[in-house]
């Protein structure tokens, strides 16, 4: 079955029917995982936290059968892929069935990774209070609702797992993210300060500190609110995207939960005590792994968020100088479509398919398979995935992963098949490649700074 995961769009155009994005998957992937994983790739059946039989990526059926999961149960990755998209579509279906009333992606989304975890049947989503206030349009009573779904049955007892826990938490700031009103660029007037011109501009990184010099809350407009919008945004509390020079409603919604989250006084406005608990998150997720050199070129990995080929995100390799000016730059991918969960080495596993874990590494010399400057030779490889060039990347930090490197995405460019990388970093292009040649003759850094903003 051939399944399209739109991370913009919230409509089919052929059916009308609503579809999950790509932030749906990624944050159901992240939650689930993919547990027991063998040597060549494949899954093992595994008992979850409350007993059941799972596997792959939180699947208690086989699919393919018709049957519950059972011990000793072995299916190969691309099946586990297969039968995660499957489900998730199937869920999509009955969210959709079930919500009556208008809802954004962000919500849809999350309403999707909540019912693939505790069922869109009786017990789950169905009979849920979440849907009830949902379908009254109480969105913010149906916000809350997430984080009553926390407990799972251990030893004849209920208790709050962490896991669920952290995966509530995450829900509720996606299914929040676009405004309970669905109206991120709201530009209502009713209120305490609406002297100043409203406006939207094109999203920019908040600086620190902020520059605030009142109180801020709903109703007021000014750059100062643009600011606060763009500040949350880069936290993830809002869509990143153009935002207001307005207070709205929405930026209320995205403060209080900030709040929540850092547990401090909830009331939608950003005083002193708000003020700094963003600077704080800001600064906290803007930490960068600082080059080991002063004095030499090296190269930094970022994400773009924007979408590049077969499902995967563009990402941006940099080669800056000592001084912290972009020399040149080059679009690449990193890690294989469905699988771009960005994480640090802790949280990546081997194996995951994942792009390269945020840290620092060393980049080496180039090999050829075929002599200097031979782009009709390949490396030897299963798959030959690697292409005529490899430049390997040695991490400088605890990591059960190895094997990074820096190539062609030589599937893609000469067969135009299996997409992606399993962490390496890679131009798309057979020029792509080419150009990343020049720049390393050019620059010869020794240094790649991966930095994921986690």
């Amino acid at each position: 079955m051939t399944f399209f995961i739109d991370p913009d769009a919230s409509h089919d155009s052929t059916n009308n029917r609503q579809k999950s994005s790509n932030d749906c998957l990624n944050l159901i992937k992240e939650f689930e995982g993919y547990a027991k994983e063998l040597a060549d790739g494949s899954a093992k059946a595994y008992l979850d936290p409350v007993g059941i039989w799972t596997i792959g990526w939180g699947a208690t059926r086989n699919l393919d059968e018709g049957r519950s999961i059972r011990e000793g149960d072995i299916i190969s990755r691309e099946t586990a892929e297969r039968w995660l998209l499957e489900e998730v579509e199937q869920t999509a279906n009955v969210v959709e069935e079930l919500c009556t009333v208008t809802i954004t992606q962000s919500m849809f989304d999350a309403l999707v990774s909540f019912g693939y975890n505790t069922g869109t049947g009786g017990g789950g989503l169905r009979t849920s209070t979440l849907l009830k206030k949902l379908n009254e349009k109480d969105y913010e009573g149906a916000a809350l609702q997430f984080g009553r779904w926390v407990n799972g049955e251990v030893n004849g007892q209920k208790v709050a797992l962490p896991g669920l826990v952290r995966r509530r938490k995450a829900e509720e700031i996606l299914f929040r993210r676009d405004g309970l009103s669905g109206a991120i660029n709201s530009t209502s007037t009713d209120a305490q300060d609406s002297t100043a011109p409203v406006e939207v501009r094109q999203y920019q990184p908040a600086p620190t500190p902020l520059p605030l010099t009142r109180l801020l809350e709903a109703g007021m407009s000014g750059d100062d609110c643009f600011v606060i919008n763009c500040a949350l945004a880069g936290l993830g509390f809002l869509r990143v995207g153009p935002q207001p020079s307005h207070f709205t409603s929405v930026t209320t919604d995205a403060v209080k939960l900030f709040q929540r989250r850092d547990d401090i006084q909830i009331n939608g406005k950003v005083g002193p005590t708000t003020k700094q608990a963003l600077e704080l998150a800001l600064q906290k997720a803007r930490d960068p792994v600082a080059p080991a050199s002063p004095d030499l070129v090296f190269c930094k990995l970022t994400r773009t968020r924007q979408p590049a080929y077969q499902g995967l995100e563009w990402c941006k390799l940099d080669f800056v100088d000592p001084q912290g000016k972009i020399l040149d730059s080059l679009k690449v991918v990193s890690g294989a479509p469905s699988a771009q969960l960005f994480k640090l080495p802790e949280d990546s596993d081997a194996g995951s398919r994942e792009p390269i874990p945020q840290g620092r590494y060393g980049i080496g010399d180039i090999d050829w398979a075929g002599g200097s400057n031979n782009y009709n030779a390949a490396h030897p490889m299963t798959g030959n995935g690697l292409g005529p060039v490899w430049v390997p990347l040695t991490g400088k930090q605890a990591d059960d992963r190895s094997a990074f490197g820096l190539h062609g995405d030589w599937n893609w460019i000469a067969e135009g098949h299996s997409p992606g990388s399993a962490g390496c970093v890679c131009p798309s292009t057979l020029d792509d490649l080419k150009e990343l040649v020049g720049l390393l003759r050019k620059y010869n850094p020794r240094e790649l700074v991966v930095y994921w903003g986690l």
